[in-house]
């Protein structure tokens, strides 16, 4: 009996320790960016996690990757968000990024690889650790990075950049789902411009015009995080304005947090392109057993620009 409770104990305490890995290998072309998104169930009492990525490399382009712990970016209005963890190697080696935090319930991470120099594709190969958790595959896409104009990335990442001519006015919307239930979310924000007199992001669901933020001559960029509350789809506008007397270039980005998927207005399929390349096993190993057009300043904005710096 005694020998029993004691396995017992050890399994318990094993189950809410255990080890959940997902493998990942490919290799990403020169100038993209291949993203893949997870979730990872913590169960319904709070935990403290810590997630792993490390990746290796044999291409002489090296490797740089990020970490996303998407929910606590969404809500992030930091200019260097502690939800993000970057990892460079520009030779031949490894590149590991780390995050810790407690969570309970379901929540999604994203992973974005990239070459860190050089034309060449780079192979990787590694794993994805959670040190508690059980971590599902959910999708991947590839993404021309110097590509300009807007971009989506695993329905939680939007992004545009690109010219606006001497007083003129580029509006792009975006399609925020909700899901069936009423809920309250936070949006990230960012903005940066060169000759720009403001860019708005404007809440225009049902055919409304809810300012949500102003960002007012943002050459040296600027960030928030704002409450959105709806149920269904909803949609955002994106509007960018350049002063009159001479042609101006900007970017910005809106990343969504996990419950909310992002698509184009009447395209749920999104703009980006998909491919295979990112995830190829997962195993569960139980409890003994992870802007080219522009010159950013120093405020280190993600506005979706190569990892490499």
């Amino acid at each position: 009996m005694r020998l029993l409770t004691l396995l017992l104990l050890i399994a318990c305490a094993g189950s809410v320790h255990a080890i959940d890995t997902a493998g990942l290998n490919g290799s990403v072309p020169g100038n993209r960016r291949i993203t893949c998104l997870y979730e990872i169930d913590f169960g319904s009492v709070a935990q403290s996690w810590t997630l792993n990525i490390s990746l290796n490399t044999n291409a002489s382009t090296g490797l740089a990757i990020n970490l996303i712990d998407v929910d606590a970016l969404a809500a992030s209005a930091q200019t260097n968000p502690t939800s993000i963890d970057t990892a460079v190697v520009t030779v031949p080696g490894t590149a590991s990024a780390t995050l810790n935090g407690s969570y309970a319930d379901v929540h999604c991470f994203a992973i974005e690889i990239e070459t860190a120099s050089g034309t060449t594709a780079s192979d990787y190969n590694g794993t994805l650790t959670t040190n508690v958790g059980t971590i599902s595959y959910v999708t991947q896409e590839q993404l021309v990075i110097g590509a300009t104009g807007l971009k989506l990335s695993v329905g939680k990442f939007a992004f545009w950049d690109g010219a606006v001519a001497s007083g003129g006015l580029i509006a792009k919307s975006l399609e925020l789902d909700f899901g069936p239930s009423s809920h309250t979310e936070f949006f990230r924000l960012e903005g940066i411009g060169s000759n720009i007199q403001k860019i708005e992001f404007i809440d225009t669901t049902g055919g409304s015009s809810t300012v949500l933020a102003t960002f007012s001559n943002p050459s040296a960029g600027d960030v928030t995080a704002v409450p959105m509350t709806h149920s269904g789809k909803a949609t955002m506008r994106i509007n960018v304005r350049a002063y009159v007397g001479s042609a101006g270039s900007a970017s910005w980005a809106v990343n969504a947090p996990c419950s909310v998927n992002v698509t184009l207005v009447g395209d749920p399929g999104g703009a980006s392109s998909k491919n295979n390349k990112c995830s190829t096993d997962e195993s569960h190993d139980g409890w003994p057993a992870l802007l080219v057009l522009l010159a950013l300043t120093a405020i280190a904005m993600r506005l979706r620009r190569p990892i490499t710096q």
